[in-house]
């Protein structure tokens, strides 16, 4: 005991309290304050073991501190989650270094890479697509592939066609952190809700995506004008529009295929002879799963859902039916 001088160097009753107060806010908006997802912990089924070290507090710090949660209680994603002031002495996160994704790839975006530790595919996509593949209801990537879209990453890349990445892909020093904790009008984006929008209310977090360094104060709204009609319908719309288009096409193409039901799943028992037929259904998932609709990286996720959908109509991932090459070079500012 050192006394509360101590204390007093960190936590006063002005702004410190202030700062407090609005993440507290901010975090009551957020996914990770919900608390939903704790339940998926050894206490429910030894089945979901393997998930608390992201969907619980005690899991996430045993799996970054090697010290085994002794599984008596769980409890939701909160501050000390990401934090450690008392042990560290400051607010810094508790990953720092880069975290490898798994495929191998290596992501390493600063402060971001504590968002990577979770926010990725989970699955190799090498080992996951591959030929006389049994599908079941979780095949494929994990939900929230965010890592691995953002860096453009451990998807399925068919042979032949060519793949480009988005700035998004190299240009956010802190990835994640950048753009869903800039700061924003209303505590229900950005901050520590890290949300994106406010659909209830319109609103739409655009501050990281205008700064001085980035878009300088062009964007108005994260569906932004695309560069190209992506998805063929005859109209140049915003790039979530576009990119809803492209994944509706192929959902089209996969429930004919047998390989997805109507509700968007893969369906279980299905043996897909060979991995390109797979690496379609892979990339679909790939896509929705990420959430963002083409943001993190506008040129992946078009080339993915473009060479699934060609492959899939005419068997080669570069052309269209009719033969003509559909491939289309992706200038976007995403």
């Amino acid at each position: 005991d050192t006394g509360s001088g101590t204390c007093f160097s960190c936590h006063n009753d002005a702004s410190f309290g202030l700062v407090v107060k609005a993440i507290q806010e901010q975090y009551e908006y957020s996914v990770h304050g919900s608390g939903n997802n704790t339940d998926r912990n050894r206490n429910n089924s030894g089945f979901y073991q393997a998930c608390e070290q992201c969907h619980t507090s005690e899991g996430f710090i045993a799996e970054v501190t090697g010290v085994p949660a002794d599984g008596e209680h769980f409890s939701p994603i909160g501050c000390f989650t990401c934090h450690a002031p008392h042990s560290d002495g400051d607010f810094g996160v508790r990953v720092e270094s880069a975290v490898t994704l798994a495929d191998g790839t290596q992501f390493d975006r600063g402060y971001a890479n504590l968002c990577a530790s979770c926010h990725q595919s989970r699955r190799d996509v090498n080992t996951t697509v591959v030929d006389d593949v049994e599908l079941s209801g979780h095949w494929g990537p994990h939900h929230s592939n965010q890592a691995d879209m953002l860096i453009g990453e451990n998807s399925y890349e068919y042979a032949g066609y060519s793949y480009t990445k988005s700035p998004h892909s190299n240009v956010a020093t802190n990835g994640c952190v950048d753009c869903h904790m800039a700061s924003s009008l209303h505590s229900s984006i950005g901050g520590h809700s890290w949300n994106m929008e406010n659909e209830d209310r319109e609103f739409e977090n655009t501050g990281g995506c205008n700064v001085s360094t980035c878009h300088n104060g062009a964007v108005e709204t994260l569906d932004l004008l695309a560069a190209a009609d992506f998805d063929g319908n005859g109209s140049t719309e915003g790039i979530q529009t576009e990119v809803h288009g492209l994944l509706d096409s192929l959902h089209v193409l996969l429930e004919s295929a047998g390989l997805l039901d109507a509700e968007g799943h893969p369906v279980d028992g299905r043996v897909v002879s060979t991995a390109d037929s797979a690496g379609a259904l892979y990339n679909f998932l790939f896509v929705e799963e990420d959430r963002s609709f083409g943001v993190h990286n506008t040129d992946y996720a078009v080339g993915l859902l473009q060479s699934s959908i060609n492959f899939l109509n005419s068997g080669s991932p570069s052309k269209s039916p009719a033969g003509r090459t559909s491939e289309q070079k992706l200038v976007s500012a995403h």
